[in-house]
């Protein structure tokens, strides 16, 4: 999954995006410092399922943008950052999941973007989707257990052992949505956070009881993701 930041001032986009890579480690952020190279990005295919907007510069049109973007992608997250004034009145006229004030409270930042990817989680049909040459294959989130990285392709296991191969990198399919629902907890595996069973040092434990292994480097993250991930269930 993609994160846009849009930021006129560089000392707020730098600690904007501190905090969302912190919070949000496997999670690409993209940042642009004025909207004409945000409209270009997006019209010419980039896909960002959450968007912090300042509202600085050009507030109206930023705002009219978004609420035209929600009505073409319903699943867009939007979190302005503003000061206040009459402009926070006029972003309800789109649908924001956050108004974030200057000067921007840390604690306030993450409680934006865990509601938005709450938001996200609750409301996405949770389907992994390929479009090939073999045609068109579809698995619901929940049915994937974990997937394992082999050189290029990418092994998919459900409760009952393996049930698809295909042609895709771990980091690919990482870089998208899917990194809500999994975590990569070896260079090799990503596993379904819903699906663990047992969490020990440097191994996963999963409801079928198939064990992964968690790289020394990665036990941290994967403590801390799979931690933040009970407290919002």
């Amino acid at each position: 999954m993609n994160i846009g930041v849009l930021e006129y001032d560089k000392e707020i986009a730098y600690q904007l995006t501190g905090i969302i890579k912190e919070s949000c480690p496997h999670i690409q952020v993209k940042l642009w410092d004025n909207s004409g190279e945000l409209k270009e990005d997006i019209s010419n295919g980039g896909m960002y399922r959450i968007l912090f907007l300042s509202l600085e510069k050009e507030a109206m049109d930023i705002i009219e943008y978004s609420r035209r973007l929600q009505e073409l992608h319903t699943g867009v997250k939007v979190i302005y950052v503003t000061e206040l004034n009459e402009s926070v009145f006029e972003a309800f006229h789109s649908t924001p999941t956050y108004i974030l004030a200057r000067p921007l409270n840390v604690s306030h930042v993450k409680k934006a973007l865990e509601k938005a990817l709450f938001e996200l989680n609750q409301s996405k049909e949770k389907n992994f989707t390929i479009i090939n040459k073999q045609g068109i294959f579809t698995i619901p989130y929940t049915k994937i257990f974990y997937v394992e990285s082999d050189k290029r392709k990418l092994n998919i296991y459900g409760e009952e052992g393996l049930v698809k191969t295909i042609n895709l990198k771990i980091s690919d399919f990482l870089r998208y949505e899917h990194g809500m629902f999994f975590l990569q907890c070896h260079k090799s595996y990503a596993v379904n956070l819903m699906h663990i069973s047992q969490l020990e040092k440097y191994e996963i434990v999963l409801e079928n009881g198939m064990k992964l292994p968690i790289s020394q480097s990665r036990y941290m993250e994967t403590k801390s993701r799979y931690m933040t991930y009970l407290e919002n269930e």
